[in-house]
């Protein structure tokens, strides 16, 4: 989680507990690792307030729950995102297989995976998207998995191994911008590779849009490369569903085939997704995992 727009990308615990806790998990029902949850749970609550209070102001002013819905929502919220991290680890210890997946578009993910073209397959910070990279099964076209290069040692190796099982590597992003080369390279040897799309880093495109009623920035540098390359786009969002299940959404992303102009046909693939991410998180509103002011506006911290 983050404090704020400057997230470090680094899951907490070091690897020496990470390590603890992926051996514990090979040992222990994961459903007995999450009653212990809401102890820690309320540690974060009470003194990690900024994390809360984003997530307050999210269920209040945007999806426009009661003060008090709002309350419980923001410690739910919290206690689904702590059993989304505990599944990762369960899966890293060996128990991927206990998972139920409800693939919904799997015609479009595995379709793109067997066919000719390059794959851009743009996510959120909603849900579990990481797990999807171990519970999906093994693809045929390589998938590549761009994300921060600045997780712990034993993190990294977690995921790397996990991954490895279903043909998936990933692209460290680097402060010298040199993944993008790597990006660029993979979409030429017409792969697949996959991005969140919510969240804003410095020196990237990004456009305003209206999202649950508020200016909002987005990226929008992965619809220039998909113009570019012409590559098929792919939403696919992975909602923690009852028990040890997920429901995985993959549906092709498409725009007006008029627009014309490189820069008119990205923020018109920014739109269509930003809508698409509205539409999930209405279904799922206790999922969304920016712990920080998203919203260009004056109403985050006012607790009302």
């Amino acid at each position: 989680m983050e404090e704020n727009i400057k997230w470090s990308g680094k899951t907490e615990g070091g690897d020496k507990r990470q390590n603890q806790l992926g051996r514990m998990l090979k040992h222990v029902p994961l459903r007995a690792v999450y009653c212990v949850l809401p102890f820690f749970i309320l540690y974060y609550l009470i003194f990690k307030r900024q994390r809360a209070n984003a997530i307050y102001d999210y269920l209040r002013h945007r999806q426009k729950f009661s003060w008090l819905r709002a309350v419980i929502g923001t410690y739910r919220n919290h206690i689904i995102f702590g059993k989304n991290l505990l599944d990762r680890f369960y899966v890293f210890s060996g128990g991927a297989e206990k998972f139920k997946v409800n693939m919904h578009g799997g015609e479009y993910f595995y379709g793109y995976a067997e066919g000719p073209d390059p794959v851009i397959i743009v996510s959120a910070h909603i849900g579990n998207f990481e797990i999807s990279a171990y519970v999906c099964g093994r693809i045929k076209k390589p998938l590549k998995v761009v994300a921060y290069a600045n997780e712990t040692e034993q993190m990294q190796k977690f995921r790397s191994e996990a991954m490895a099982k279903n043909n998936i590597s990933m692209i460290p992003v680097m402060e010298d911008m040199s993944h993008i080369f790597h990006i660029t390279d993979e979409l030429e040897a017409h792969n697949m590779i996959t991005l969140p799309a919510d969240r804003v880093f410095t020196g990237r495109r990004m456009c305003k849009y209206d999202f649950f009623g508020a200016q909002a920035q987005f990226p929008i540098g992965a619809y220039y490369l998909a113009d570019r390359y012409k590559t098929k786009i792919i939403t696919m969002f992975v909602m923690r569903g009852k028990g040890l299940s997920y429901d995985i959404f993959a549906e092709p992303l498409v725009i007006d085939n008029g627009i014309k102009g490189r820069d008119a046909r990205a923020a018109a693939y920014g739109e269509a997704y930003v809508k698409k991410l509205e539409a999930m998180l209405k279904k799922y509103p206790l999922q969304w995992f920016n712990f920080y002011d998203f919203w260009d506006d004056d109403q985050s911290g006012k607790m009302k």
